[in-house]
């Protein structure tokens, strides 16, 4: 079953769309996180290290692919378990931000639980463009967990196909 999935248009040029608030304050926590593991190792490490293991343990993470085809970007993100009312994905002119959440779900008696890594997840993922896109044209869908997202370049003429 496949699902539409509501493409958020935000003008870069006023007052930040919500999403980059959220994902501020996201980069908030993780710098205090990587900050934690600095401090526990209690000797010089990595910092980049600690920077990514922060931002997979804060952001969650997934796979993605962005490719350029017929005058369009696009691109698949692998959401399994997610569906259309999970995901929101913005576009502004220079990149795409695709943020999915899901609420925890309970599969076993608490009782009975020894361990589970069912639970809420909140995943985000940015994907920068080379070149501007349409946000007006920029769809979304999603489908067995892959969502998929169709963003036309600012000032692409459609593909014609002969017939």
């Amino acid at each position: 079953m496949s699902g539409k999935v509501e493409v958020h248009k935000a003008d870069t040029g006023g007052k930040l769309a919500p999403i980059f608030e959220e994902i501020g304050k996201r980069f908030d926590d993780v710098r205090r996180r990587a900050f934690e593991f600095f401090q526990k190792r209690g000797e010089p490490g990595d910092p980049l290290d600690d920077w990514l293991k922060a931002e997979r343990e804060i952001l969650g993470w997934t796979a993605a692919e962005l490719t350029e085809k017929e005058g369009a970007y696009q691109a698949e993100v692998a959401l399994p378990g997610f569906e259309a009312k999970d995901v929101q994905v913005t576009v502004t002119p220079s990149e795409i931000v695709v943020h999915a959440f899901s609420k925890e779900e309970k599969h076993g008696e608490e009782k009975n639980v020894l361990w589970t890594e069912f639970g809420s997840r909140d995943l985000y993922r940015r994907l920068e463009a080379p070149e501007p896109i349409d946000t007006e044209k920029t769809t979304a869908t999603i489908e067995k967990g892959m969502l998929r997202i169709v963003a036309p370049k600012a000032g692409a003429k459609a593909a014609v196909t002969a017939a």
